[in-house]
This record gives structure tokens, sequence and C-alpha cells, in this order.
């Protein structure tokens, strides 16, 4: 078993309605906000309507900077922050998914440095020592960004998708209404599924023999398929919906990397060129992306998929391989129930973009932290993913 810190000091409201409980949750940090919004959601389905008028009972100034997209660019972002000191806010609440929510993270870092909060991106700048509090208003369940101190975002000109990660980005508070996400569109929806999935399998190929952590891992995903497909069927389910949302938290919050080293991260950063190049989904560019990393990785993780197809899917065999075979094709047969897309073509990306993926992969140096890419890796990947 690997050393390892679990700390998180995100506080967590979870159920209908918490949202009410606004006022005192954020009177502590302020008198003055920021509202971080999508491109218009929560205007449609009342939710923003009803924050505002809260905000306005708790005697609670506020401005909202809205627009920010599906993948979340460093220009939102440093356009926020412009706003937020124009203002002087004493806090940024983030209302929306995890594009929003990692917007006002790099708001929140941004408000007390003079330079692009990118620079902190692309490590040109030193880690934050300092960030706004943050509060975060949950309305899609996908990337456990409301209870973790990561943000991505993207520079969609040059062809770089990065993370940070900074104990002071973790949210204050965060509130998990379940019936938030009732409207979220059932493609969105299922992409939300696939990515809290995917959280959860790369952190399961960290290094570190840590059995408890590795059962919770593979209990997650057996749950998120159960549920992923009932709220296909069901997608007004409150009790659909609540599993869902607390799957995803708990799949990126810490718990699943207790005992390993965090994770391994090729599959995303795979997928960061996708999303940078062709501005898809996210989960719907990792539902490409994960079989073809295993498929590929197979020889070596052969006995970490089998350990998966006998917990997730109750399979049973003694070759490892076999059962890392099935692993994989199950995977893909679930991806297709989700309707998520399981090959660039059927995201309606054309063969011939083949050498400009290639290109943006060896750009980036993308690679694994425990399962290093090569430039043929690369090539093999690519080729599995058509």
């Amino acid at each position: 078993m690997e050393n390892f810190i679990h700390y998180n000091p995100t506080k967590i409201l979870f159920g209908k309605d918490v949202v009410d409980d606004i006022c005192q949750e954020i009177s502590p940090y302020g008198k003055r906000a920021l509202l971080i919004i999508g491109k218009g959601s929560v205007k449609q389905n009342g939710i923003y309507a009803r924050v505002i008028s809260l905000m306005n009972i708790c005697g609670l100034e506020h401005y909202t900077f809205e627009g920010i997209q599906s993948n979340p660019t460093f220009q939102d972002a440093d356009a926020a922050v412009k706003l937020a000191k124009e203002k002087q806010v004493d806090m940024i609440v983030a209302l929306g998914g995890g594009s929003v929510i990692d917007t006002a993270k790099a708001v929140a870092a941004g408000f007390y440095v003079e330079h692009s909060v990118w620079d902190f991106y692309l490590r040109k700048a030193s880690t934050p020592k300092k960030a706004l509090p943050i509060i975060a208003i949950l309305t899609l369940a996908a990337t456990g960004s409301e209870m973790n101190s990561a943000t991505v975002l993207q520079d969609s000109e040059n062809g770089i998708k990065t993370a940070i990660l900074n104990d002071l980005l973790y949210p204050k508070v965060s509130f998990l209404d379940p019936k938030l996400t009732a409207s979220v569109p059932l493609n969105y929806t299922a992409y939300g599924v696939v990515d809290l999935i995917a959280h959860a399998l790369e952190q399961f190929f960290g290094k570190g023999n840590a059995p408890l952590t590795d059962h919770y891992t593979a209990d997650i995903i057996k749950l998120a398929m159960n549920y992923g497909r009932k709220v296909m069927v069901q997608p007004e389910d409150y009790d659909t919906r609540a599993q869902i949302m607390w799957l995803a938290t708990n799949a990126l919050n810490g718990t699943l990397s207790a005992g390993k080293s965090p994770g391994d991260w090729g599959v995303h950063h795979i997928e960061h060129t996708l999303s940078v190049l062709y501005d898809i989904p996210h989960g719907a560019g990792l539902s490409i992306v994960y079989p073809a990393w295993l498929k590929i990785q197979l020889p070596k993780i052969k006995e970490k998929l089998a350990f998966l197809a006998k917990h997730v899917f109750e399979f049973s065999s003694i070759d490892d391989e076999a059962l890392g075979l099935d692993f994989i094709t199950a995977l893909e047969a679930f991806f297709k129930e989700m309707n998520s897309p399981i090959s660039l073509t059927e995201a309606g990306i054309n063969i011939k973009e083949k050498q400009r993926i290639l290109n943006n992969l060896a750009q980036n140096k993308v690679s694994g932290m425990v399962y290093p890419l090569t430039e043929k890796d690369h090539q093999e990947i690519v080729e599995e993913m058509f």
C-alpha cells in the first residue's frame, strides 16, 4: 500500500431543496459574490432566478458572468477575473456543472494575481498562494469538481488542455440537489455516467496494493452502470438521479486513490486532445478512448481487468486475459447502451483527421503517470479509436 494523505475540507449539503440554506452557509464568506453560469440552461429551468432571489433575501450583492462553455477556456476565466476585481467580490459562486466549477476555481485563484490564470496551468507562474472562497451549486453529475481541488481549462487556439490541483481550490460548500439534474438532456446525463466511471478507472490503475479501495472502485463502477441504465429509462426518477450524483462525487473526491498513487490519467490526457480539437463532450470522448487504451494495455493490466470483470460483471474464468477481454467488451456494450460513442467515426470525426490527432498528442507529450505512452502507442490507440 502506498503512503497517502486523505484530506477533503468541502462541506456537502445533499438532497432536495438544500440550496434554500444558501444564506446561512455563505454569509461567513462576505457580502459580494460573482455568480458564474454556463450558456443559459440554468435560466431556462428556473434555478438561476431562485438563486438570485435567495441572494437578494440574504442581502448579498451579486454580479453574474455567463457563457462558460462545456470545454471551458482560460479566456473566459480571465474575463471573469476582470469582473471579479472590478466589483471587488468576496467569493465566487458556481452554478452549473464541472465546467462552470472549474472556471470558478480558476477565477478564485486569479483574483489575487496580475497575470493570466493560464500561467498557472502552463506552470509559468508559481502555484496559487491565495484564492477567494468558492461555493458550488451543482446541476450536472459528472466531474466531481464540487468536492475536489482540480480544475481543467483549455486554450482552443493552440490545442492545449490541462489541469492544476491546489488545496485552496476545494469549494468551501457544495450544494447537491439531485432535482437540479433532472432537466439535463439525456445525452449529457449519459456522458456524466461515463465520466464518473472513467474517473474510477483512472485511479484504479494507480500503483499500490489497496484491496479496500479496489473493491470500493468496482462497486462504484457497478452501481454507476446499474443506475445509468435506469436513468435512460426513467430520467425523471429522483432516487436514480440522487444515486448517480453521489457516485460521481465519490468517484473523484480522493477516496478512490487511498493507498494508491493518484492514478494513471493517460486516457484523460488523450481525451483532452479530442475535446480541444473537436469540442466534443468530455464524456463522449472518454467512451471512445477508454476501450482503445484498455486493448493496447491489456498485456500489462490483465490481472487488474480480471478483477474488474469478476467484481463488476460477475464473470468467471481462470484465464486473466480472457477475463480482461470480456471486461473491455462489456464496457463497450455499456457505453453503447448509454448512446455514448465508442469510435471517432461515431462522433463524426473523419479518418483523415488521424494525423492531426497524432500531431496534437505529440505536441502535448501525452502519456500516463503509471503506463507511459510512446509514439507507437499513440498510433495504435488512434487506430483503435477509429
